[in-house]
């Protein structure tokens, strides 16, 4: 099956975003799972977003009815078509500035940001030029002319191909 189709929803300004299957996924797992109290509307300028209890800060706040407050969102960044994870009272050193959807995923369970880095990978959506950075299974390997593992030499010309 091949990962660079996109899926699209629409909002109400009749804009529509594309969501890779990849990171729509991952996303809908991540709301499943570790962001409670989900709720999905729409941002001022028509973008989609999620607000939930901040999976960082809302389980030490001081007042037993603020923990259920939805201070944190999932915000879509058209510009990057990409989610973006921010938190409004940055009570915790993991939420006190905005996040990229892969740091999130890796923030709430590692093995999870790896597999969804792997993923990527595998589509060809990571390292320089995109939003998520290569996994760790496979930092060093190269994809260039010299073959799929990085070599401090190019390869012996006296050989035939």
């Amino acid at each position: 099956m091949p990962y660079n189709c996109k899926c699209k929803f629409i909002n109400r300004g009749n804009m529509i975003h594309s969501e890779s299957p990849i990171d729509e996924g991952y996303r809908l797992e991540l709301l499943k799972y570790y962001l409670k109290d989900s709720l999905s509307g729409l941002t001022a300028n028509g973008n989609p977003k999620w607000q939930f209890v901040c999976p960082f800060c809302g389980s030490i706040t001081s007042k037993e009815y603020k923990k259920k407050h939805r201070k944190a969102a999932l915000l879509w960044n058209s510009t990057q078509n990409s989610w973006l994870f921010s938190c409004a009272r940055k009570r915790s050193a993991q939420c006190d500035s905005v996040m990229n959807f892969s740091n999130l995923i890796s923030a709430l369970n590692p093995a999870l940001g790896e597999a969804y880095r792997r993923e990527r990978w595998h589509s060809g959506t990571t390292g320089k030029g995109h939003n998520c950075r290569s996994p760790q299974s496979v930092i060093g390997i190269s994809t260039g002319s010299y073959g799929s593992i990085r070599s401090s030499s190019a390869p012996d010309s006296s050989t035939s191909l």
